[in-house]
């Protein structure tokens, strides 16, 4: 009796042995596939493979989400495709670019964002989520910036206070200045903003502005108004819409009893070139003497 108790139990232990043998070969390998693409364990894209199609206005911020679902210990990257140009943004939480403008903004539990702000012509093309599996798993979205063109006119309550020299307009001292910007743009009204500027000054006082928006593009006309022009108006007058890419001048001289052949004879003060606010856009402001 005795020796068949130990016989059965050493048949036990034998069978308990081999089954958590198999268990344990059977859990290597499904382990050893489980990042594989195509696996039940590999990572996924939450919302879908894409791609995706994201339209930006001029200027705006622009949030590309690339949620990702079991993950594990695998890596994200984000690049930028151009025509012929490919540009890494960013690994992991780390930014690779040197565009200030551009940020990796992670939102829990899964959400690996890229943010870019100040969007502008440049950022156009194709985005690339990818996560580093073999091969590599990959969400694209492409982005489609909406570029407003921007033209601008000037006009006089006089014409006999007017005078154009190629780009340049002369107005006496004492007339109505009057400056009109155009901006037009794809789409509906997006809440695109006019600036305005003389060489490094803000102007804010003396502007109207009109919008009107139908199914295809939306158009806002800003006129700047100044009554009773000194030689103080004198400059370089600049609308902007979001960035230097979506902007237009012109060059403004007031008269005080002079012809505007004698502004180019050297009467007039040394032309010098100046950074003009924030936008880092270069222009030529025209000092005339006093």
């Amino acid at each position: 009796m005795n020796t068949f108790l130990i016989l059965l139990q050493e048949g036990t232990e034998n069978i308990s042995t081999t089954q958590t043998s198999a268990i344990d070969a059977n859990f290597v390998e499904e382990n050893h596939h489980q990042h594989e693409v195509g696996s039940k364990w590999s990572p996924a894209f939450e919302d879908g493979p894409g791609p995706d199609n994201v339209t930006a206005r001029f200027g705006s911020t622009v949030q590309l989400d690339c949620k990702i679902q079991l993950l594990y210990d695998k890596t994200v990257t984000w690049v930028h495709r151009k025509a012929d140009d490919i540009q890494l943004l960013t690994v992991g939480r780390q930014v690779h670019s040197s565009d200030q403008r551009i940020s990796l903004s992670f939102r829990y539990p899964n959400n690996w964002r890229l943010q870019i702000v100040y969007i502008n012509d440049r950022d156009d093309g194709v985005y690339e989520c990818q996560v580093a599996t073999h091969p590599p798993t990959t969400k694209k979205t492409y982005l489609k910036v909406d570029v407003p063109t921007v033209r601008m006119s000037v006009a006089s309550s006089s014409t006999s206070d007017l005078t154009r020299g190629g780009n340049d307009f002369y107005y006496k001292t004492g007339s109505t200045l009057e400056i009109v910007c155009k901006v037009v743009h794809e789409g509906t009204n997006n809440g695109s903003k006019v600036s305005w500027y003389r060489g490094r000054q803000t102007i804010s006082a003396g502007i109207t502005e009109k919008t009107t928006s139908d199914s295809s593009c939306t158009t806002i006309v800003s006129t700047l108004k100044i009554k009773h022009v000194q030689k103080k108006h004198s400059g370089n007058y600049t609308c902007l819409v979001g960035s230097p890419s979506a902007s237009a001048a012109v060059t403004i001289h007031i008269l005080n009893g002079e012809q505007p052949a004698a502004v180019h004879d050297g009467n007039s003060g040394p032309l010098v070139c100046c950074v003009a606010g924030w936008w880092l856009l270069t222009l030529c402001c025209l000092v005339l003497s006093s």
